[in-house]
């Protein structure tokens, strides 16, 4: 993988990095060289002070307690890819690959193993769990999400190095549904500072890496050292200036707050493989209106799968026979991951 590194070193808003992130994908023929049939890779990490962001499709009332993070100053902002709702400070180290391979799974599992494995190396119990999350000890110290462009993959996600997990929990406010699903009475019982485990380790170059500048050039040289040096591109005021231009799409005021429909009924579940799913149903009398689906999970491709439901709902009584019917030959796996035309009925129609 090459390094992106940026000629100004200044701290950024978390946005500002995720901007940075849709540049690269946009122009990774031109940063990265190809290498034969490989594909071309591209790394990065940055840290930001407090901050929550989340999901393209969740309902930001929901997942975040608003008059906390004002009240002390936390940034709120959404991102263009799926998954949940991440609360960052400069003790967690946000990770971002790019990547020309537009195989999501591929992408999504070579990069989770290859950060669980540059964990291993240091004695850590370290393994990927689930769709998204790296584990040490049984306890999470990754989550990751993907965003799939046209030509390239994003894979992003989290490494819980020293957060302040009270401020973590004052800020989010997750769902009873996964609080029940993972079994646990509080974020902090289910994740994991990594600096707490190397300090626990008998061997002194492992411990040394507790210094967190120490421990990110350590994940930077299990990334991208090769052929005996760092693999590197900088980026100047050229290359910034769009990132500036593209950063301004997250602060809009419209995409942070989302679409803010009414309907008349609402139906919440979680799906094996897929995630939390809410659906909002508008009923006009006996006949769907308007389909909208929000949750963690991942979308596939540009379009949006409540336009599309909607627009294959739209009209159709409401009755699991009619919809099926409406549905037939839809591969809804191709707009989210893992789900099914069965799951997204069983769960407007509420099958136990």
């Amino acid at each position: 993988m090459i390094h992106i590194a940026l000629k100004d070193n200044s701290q950024k808003r978390l946005v500002w990095y995720l901007a940075m992130e849709e540049y690269v994908s946009r122009h990774l023929s031109e940063l990265v060289e190809s290498r034969g049939n490989l594909p071309r890779e591209a790394f990065f990490m940055w840290q930001v002070p407090p901050t929550v962001i989340f999901g393209r499709n969740q309902v930001m009332e929901a997942e975040v307690n608003i008059p906390y993070c004002k009240s002390h100053g936390v940034q709120l902002y959404r991102r263009k890819s799926g998954g949940g709702c991440v609360y960052s400070d400069e003790g967690n180290i946000m990770l971002s690959c790019i990547t020309d391979s537009t195989d999501v799974a591929f992408t999504f599992d070579r990069f989770l193993q290859r950060l669980a494995l540059s964990l291993r190396r240091l004695g850590l119990d370290a393994s990927r769990s689930g769709r998204n999350d790296v584990m040490v000890g049984g306890r999470k110290v990754s989550g990751n999400a993907f965003f799939l462009q046209p030509k390239a993959s994003i894979v992003h996600g989290t490494l819980l190095f020293d957060t302040d997990f009270e401020e973590m929990e004052r800020t989010i406010t997750p769902s009873d549904e996964k609080i029940q699903s993972k079994g646990v009475a509080s974020v902090r019982q289910h994740v994991l500072n990594l600096k707490e485990e190397l300090e626990k380790s008998s061997d002194p170059k492992v411990r040394k890496l507790t210094d967190i500048d120490k421990f990110k050039k350590y994940i930077l040289d299990s990334f991208c050292f090769e052929d005996g040096k760092l693999q590197e591109v900088v980026l100047g005021p050229e290359h910034t200036a769009e990132i500036d231009a593209i950063e301004a799409t997250y602060l809009d005021p419209d995409f942070l707050s989302g679409r803010n429909h009414r309907y008349s009924m609402e139906r919440k579940s979680k799906i094996e493989g897929v995630g939390e799913l809410e659906v909002e149903v508008e009923l006009d009398g006996d006949k769907i209106h308007e389909i909208s689906l929000k949750g963690d999970y991942f979308p596939l491709g540009e379009k949006s799968v409540s336009e599309l439901l909607s627009e294959k709902l739209r009209g159709v009584d409401f009755k699991r026979e009619a919809a099926s019917l409406a549905l037939k030959g839809l591969e809804l796996r191709d707009y989210v991951m893992g789900l099914t035309v069965e799951n997204f009925l069983d769960l407007i129609f509420e099958k136990n």
